[in-house]
């Protein structure tokens, strides 16, 4: 078994040295401005239906014309003060700019009329009446308002709501101002989701009345440097970013605003962060600095799947280097991404999706779940863990897999399950303990709760012949509530002793710590 194990390992080391440089997104042009550092990017399409890329450079912004497949032509270069960071949304037929670049006569927010593309793009205007640099500009992606978001200002550090529906003479009409500092920000309709990057949350927030912001609720992010973040197109998960290498990206459960709930965590490589996710569909768009573009399918935001990706940068994974920035929604279909070192990126998705398998390792006798089973997707080498109800989940591409499954006390087992697009493969593992025969038979009833479901307390009944020395009790929630030691041979009675109403989790060890078996108990 080992023997086997061991092949398997090598061969997939094999095949991960042999990486791929992109997976289902192809390069459909790219163009370099020769302006040094490239930063933010946007989309316009328009009314005559030609599609355009708005990017910002290092001493300015450029709009380029996708004219066709390696085909793209700078149409127009608008000044702005030098900086690595130029950041560019746009709202009807305008772009709006913010830089951390200071000085005059580019300072504050540049407007850029693009109504009359394509023969010319220019300088309409420049607000800085409230503020002159800016880290983040945003806009309600989902719904075409008139409004931008200017975050991590040097006035006030908040985000100041700009109208824009007179665009050659913008006016703020709002500011959330916490008293820290706003990295980025996300805008659905009347909601705000403040990236706190210092403070470790998103401040979630009610701009209904954009003259006066007010504080909903926070999400705790406690890993920090709270980056950016995109909700799904029904409002009910939010994909959320922190700007450190280490750090995966971060799925939530918002449909209850005042209560979101951690789902699944995303990353193509722990030692390069996750930067900015933009979701269209069921398709999250990430910029993942060093890794380059990736895509990850989200139609169960549980169980995210990555469905293709393109590496923008060949040096060594982690730090600030590579894609910047990314804007999938051109009508078109195809995908923008502003590079570091090399400029602007156009790429088209084939929509490949995943199939998911939904899995549940139980005990082969009892029919009790197994709690944390190792199943190692021999394929890919991911390893997976069986939660307390002993289930586990995993996408991937079309394909084959096998799943090799152990837990302590148990005959390992595989198993072979196989995946098509939009697949949902439901499946249950039964293992066998390590036992056999009648003695395998008879360790079922070695440990037991009498009554179960209990009111004052429960007996376990342990022969003497399980070797069991150790009883673990687990709340539903999956965290330890209590330890007890087992004396051999005898009978032990667990006290109520203040236990809140509720499903339990026990365990029951040998001395070593090997599992003799696991269940449920119901205190009423």
């Amino acid at each position: 078994m080992k023997s086997g194990l061991a092949l398997i390992f090598i061969l997939m080391l094999a095949c991960a040295a042999i990486a791929q440089e992109n997976l289902n997104v192809s390069l459909f042009a790219r163009y370099d401005p020769g302006d040094g550092r490239a930063s933010g990017c946007w989309c316009y399409a328009g009314p005559d239906g030609k599609e355009y890329a708005i990017l910002g450079a290092q001493t300015g912004t450029a709009v380029v014309h996708i004219k066709g497949p390696n085909n793209l032509e700078e149409v127009a270069f608008i000044p702005g003060f030098p900086s690595n960071w130029r950041e560019v949304t746009v709202v009807g037929q305008q772009a709006y700019v913010v830089t951390e670049g200071s000085g005059s006569p580019h300072y504050g927010m540049q407007v850029i009329e693009l109504g009359q593309l394509p023969d010319t793009a220019f300088l309409l205007t420049t607000y800085s009446a409230t503020f002159g640099r800016g880290h983040i500009i945003q806009k309600d992606i989902f719904e075409e308002a008139p409004y931008v978001y200017v975050c991590g200002t040097t006035t006030t550090q908040g985000v100041h709501i700009i109208d824009v529906s007179n665009p050659a003479a913008p006016q703020q009409v709002g500011l959330y101002q916490p008293g820290y500092y706003i990295h980025d920000c996300h805008v659905r309709g009347d909601l705000l989701f403040a990236a706190a990057f210092y403070e470790g949350t998103v401040d979630i927030v009610d701009i209904s009345d954009k003259s006066a912001p007010a504080l909903l609720y926070r999400l705790d992010d406690p890993a920090g440097n709270t980056h950016s973040l995109s909700t799904t197109e029904d409002m009910r998960y939010l994909f959320l970013a922190d700007e450190q290498d280490g750090l995966p990206g971060r799925i939530f459960d918002i449909q209850s605003l005042e209560d979101p709930v951690e789902l699944a965590t995303y990353t193509a490589n722990l030692a390069s962060l996750v930067h900015n996710p933009y979701i269209r569909g069921d398709f999250a768009f990430i910029t993942h600095n060093t890794e380059g573009l990736r895509v990850v399918d989200m139609a169960d935001p549980a169980v995210p799947a990555e469905v293709g990706y393109y590496d923008t940068y060949p040096g060594p994974s982690g730090g600030f280097r590579g894609l910047w920035s990314g804007c999938p929604y051109l009508p078109s279909g195809r995908v923008l991404g502003g590079n570091r070192e090399d400029g602007l990126y156009v790429w088209t998705f084939n929509n490949a999706r995943a199939g998911r398998f939904y899995g549940q390792v139980v005990d082969s006798i009892s029919g009790n779940p197994i709690f944390n089973a190792s199943i190692v997707v021999g394929e890919t080498g991911d390893v997976l863990q069986s939660d307390f109800e002993g289930r586990f989940r995993k996408g991937y591409l079309p394909g084959n897999f096998t799943l090799f499954v152990t837990a302590p006390g148990y005959a390992p087992k595989t198993a072979a399950v196989s995946l098509a697009e939009g697949s949902q493969e439901n499946l249950v593992i039964e293992l066998s303990s390590s036992v056999t025969g009648l003695e395998e038979a008879s360790l079922s009833g070695q440990a037991r709760f009498f009554p179960n479901p209990f009111t004052s307390g429960a007996t376990l009944l342990v022969q003497e012949g399980a070797g069991a020395r150790r009883l673990l009790l687990y709340g539903a929630d999956g965290q330890p509530v209590r330890k007890y030691r087992l004396e051999p041979g005898q009978p032990f009675f667990m006290p109520r002793n203040g236990l809140p109403a509720g499903p339990y989790w026990y365990i029951v060890e040998n001395e070593k710590g090997e599992k003799l078996g696991a269940g449920k108990i119901l205190a009423q």
